[in-house]
């Protein structure tokens, strides 16, 4: 996994100029009814509490906790397919803007980058957002935006 996080903190600092800190995050994995009640000062993938689909289940997918420097990634996860792969860097992206101290107008402005890294990595393999994860240019903007 160590090799994993350095080769995607080397993309996204080449990429999107974050900083390259290679103080890699805590990994852990979660059930579906521990990603639906993301830790407070938590950001990331669907990250927001959502009430569940399903009895059990929930869109959270992911989360990163700024407060542990921990991704939690939902049980199963194997990083074995180009989507799986681009929840770790959509992650990656939130432990870089955390440990490089980069500010923000609101928590929301945060997702704006990891969504933009995370559509690139599924461009690499011919995937997007749309695809892999039903989230269209709407849907992202509506999640990246600040509404006070």
């Amino acid at each position: 996994m160590d090799a994993l996080l350095t080769a995607i903190v080397v993309w996204l600092s080449t990429n999107f100029g974050l900083p390259a800190n290679f103080e890699s995050p805590r990994i852990r994995f979660a059930s579906p009814a521990e990603l639906n009640f993301p830790l407070k000062g938590s950001v990331g993938s669907e990250a927001k509490k959502q009430t569940p689909t399903a009895e059990g289940s929930s869109d959270i997918v992911s989360f990163y906790s700024m407060e542990s420097k921990t991704i939690y990634l939902a049980d199963g996860w194997t990083g074995k397919t180009p989507a799986e792969l681009s929840i770790l860097v959509h992650e990656m992206v939130h432990h870089l803007q955390n440990v490089g101290q980069l500010k923000f107008e609101c928590p929301q402005a945060r997702e704006e980058l990891a969504y933009q890294a995370q559509d690139r990595w599924l461009h690499l393999f011919g995937h997007d957002l749309e695809r892999d994860f039903e989230l269209d240019g709407f849907s992202i903007l509506v999640k990246t935006r600040c509404f006070y």
